[in-house]
C-alpha cells in the first residue's frame, strides 16, 4: 500500500480520485512515478482509447520519437484542478514524474495537479473541469 495516497470513488461524473491518507507538509514528495514511453506510432493507435486519458506529454528533446508517456503508479488517479495542492516535475534522465505538495494538505483532502503542467495555468482542457 502507498504511504500517502489512497484511491476512492468520487462520483459517476468524476470517477475515482487520489486522497491524502495522512497530513502532508508542503514540499513533501508524495510519489515518484516511473513511466513507460509511448512511441509516436503507438500513440496514434491509443488516442481513441481509454488510455489516452492517462497519457502525459513527454517533451524529452533527446527522444523525439517518444512524445507521450503513461505512469505506472497510483498517481494515475490524481485528478485535475485549477487550484491544485500538488505539482509534478519530469525527470527525463530517470524516466519518472515526481509529485510534490505545494501547500500543506490535510488527511482526507483530494490530491490534485493542474494538468496544464504549470500550477497557475488556466488554459482550457479537453474535458469539462469539475472542481
Amino acid at each position: 500500500m502507498h504511504e500517502f495516497i489512497e484511491v476512492r470513488h468520487i462520483s459517476e461524473n468524476k470517477g475515482r480520485g487520489a486522497f491524502a491518507k495522512k497530513d502532508i507538509k508542503k514540499n513533501t514528495v508524495i510519489d515518484v512515478a516511473n513511466i513507460i514511453l509511448i512511441s509516436n506510432k503507438d500513440y496514434n493507435k491509443i488516442w481513441k482509447t481509454v488510455l489516452y486519458d492517462y497519457c502525459y506529454i513527454w517533451g524529452d528533446s533527446k527522444k523525439p520519437e517518444f512524445k507521450n508517456a503513461i505512469t505506472l503508479s497510483i498517481s494515475q488517479f490524481i485528478n485535475h484542478s485549477f487550484k491544485p495542492n500538488l505539482r509534478y516535475l519530469y525527470d527525463y534522465k530517470q524516466e519518472a514524474i515526481e509529485f510534490s505538495a505545494i501547500k500543506d494538505i490535510k488527511e482526507g483532502d483530494e490530491l490534485t495537479v493542474n494538468y496544464n503542467g504549470r500550477v497557475n495555468d488556466k488554459t482550457p482542457l479537453w474535458f469539462e473541469v469539475i472542481e
